[in-house]
């Protein structure tokens, strides 16, 4: 079942389920999802679900929306992709579950001639970013949170996703130059492999699992 979940300056909020019909978003207390920000419209956006396609569409001119940081007045959701609303993101994930049981937790080593039981993956490696360049060359960023943002407002903004299947970068101010080894992120969605560059602007940032 698909899941939505709300963020607040990079801190998760609640998580929603997103069942078969229509999800409406704003700040008025009659929507099924409600944000409580006068950047938020009373009745903002609606996100339709029907046979495993999910579709957003904005309602008022006035308080647009932007998926994976370009600005949009409707948009079929897919995987991974973030939604901004006023100052809040929702992170939307098509196969995702609310609500059910942790999976279990054992710690294991990793090694390839002991196949996996029960379901049990290698936990998720940390991820970091060490920057390359400028007066802070050779500080390293760690990627703790769910969600990070790096960049300036104006410039160009990306957000960084942890999640078990490993870590993603999408734009969120698709603004200035981002690139993941020289490519353009524009409106994608790039899985992060260890030491892969990320560009913003004039800035450089390796990636790397530890």
């Amino acid at each position: 079942m698909p899941k939505l979940t709300v963020y607040f300056k990079d801190k998760e909020i609640e998580s929603f389920a997103l069942d078969e019909g229509k999800v409406r978003i704003g700040r008025d207390e009659t929507n099924e999802i409600i944000i409580n920000s006068l950047a938020i419209a009373p009745v903002h956006a609606v996100i339709a679900f029907s046979k495993g396609v999910a579709t957003i569409r904005a309602l008022q001119d006035e308080f647009p929306i932007t998926v994976n940081g370009g600005k949009t007045k409707e948009a079929i959701l897919n995987e991974n992709d973030m939604i901004a609303l006023g100052k809040h993101h929702v992170l939307f994930n098509n196969a995702s579950s609310v609500g059910g049981p942790e999976p279990f937790d054992e710690t294991i080593e990793n090694d390839p001639s002991v196949p996996l039981l029960f379901g049990l993956e290698p936990k998720l490696p940390n991820g970091n970013f060490q920057i390359m360049d400028g007066e802070n060359i050779g500080k390293i960023i760690p990627i703790k949170k769910t969600m990070v943002q790096l960049g300036r407002p104006g410039q160009g903004i990306v957000v960084v996703t942890r999640k078990k299947e490993g870590y993603f970068v999408s734009t969120l101010e698709n603004k200035g130059s981002l690139t993941v080894n020289g490519e353009p992120i524009a409106n994608r969605i790039v899985k992060l492999s260890n030491n892969d560059i990320l560009g913003i602007n004039d800035k450089s940032l390796q990636f790397f699992l530890s």
